[in-house]
């Protein structure tokens, strides 16, 4: 159990430094939903992949890498159907690989060109906050591996997610106040935060850690306090922010 604890949290670390990697590519100064899509997609090798924010307001459309991953998201969204509205609905990994039929999204996947998709329930502790799914010419649900690897990119989307609603992909609001009393919020928090603080020092995620717990320490306040105000743009960072 505890080496199985230590994998997922390599794993984690290693998701987020290759998300911070793709903001640092795009010079932005923050760590954004088409963030983890490319950086996703690039690590699985899968044709495409989308986030999308969900709501009892319906379904929006972060990012997409690509046409196929968009327009899958955009046949959810219209039917209000389909493996990514049971992956929130079961709170579960849903992968559509069934006989086509009409109307249904195995149908529409046939006539886009996808083999095979899979949606992953994007999640801030014990809330559904969103989808990541997966479009592929292969097989995605006979590689447990690579269902393991997108479940710690659904969890680093939960994370910048967690940022509430707002204008979308960079968004300056605060945590949203439905989420305050959500399991492991505070974790989430902090991992944005260190991939802020990343993108912010040009440092990897390792650094970027110990950067905001050594300027947590030097002032005596909270580590989730610290992270609450670099992840609301009230604290920036700067070569002189801690040792």
């Amino acid at each position: 159990m505890a080496d199985d604890a230590g994998a997922g949290g390599a794993r984690r670390s290693g998701v987020w430094s290759l998300i911070v990697t793709a903001a640092q590519r795009r010079g932005s100064p923050t760590v954004e939903p088409a963030d983890v899509c490319r950086a996703c997609a690039d690590d699985l090798g899968v044709d495409g992949v989308a986030l999308t924010a969900v709501s009892p307001r319906g379904r929006q459309l972060l990012a997409a890498t690509d046409a196929r991953s968009r327009a899958a998201e955009e046949w959810h969204q219209a039917t209000g159907r389909g493996p990514a509205v049971e992956a929130v609905e079961g709170r579960a990994v849903v992968v559509a690989n069934g006989p086509t039929g009409p109307g249904t999204f195995a149908d529409f996947a046939a006539r886009a060109g996808v083999a095979e998709f899979a949606a992953l329930p994007v999640r801030v502790g014990t809330v559904v906050v969103g989808t990541l799914t997966l479009v592929s010419g292969g097989s995605i649900g006979a590689a447990p591996d690579l269902l393991a690897r997108a479940a710690a990119f659904a969890d680093a989307a939960g994370a910048i997610l967690l940022g509430g609603p707002g204008p979308g992909p960079g968004r300056d609001g605060p945590p949203g106040e439905a989420d305050a009393g959500v399991a492991d919020a505070d974790q989430a928090v902090v991992l944005q935060a260190v991939g802020m603080v990343a993108v912010q020092l040009g440092v990897g995620v390792d650094e970027a850690r110990r950067r905001l717990g050594a300027y947590a320490d030097e002032r005596g306040a909270p580590l989730v306090e610290v992270a609450r105000a670099v992840v609301t743009r009230r604290l920036r960072m700067g070569s002189d922010s801690g040792p």
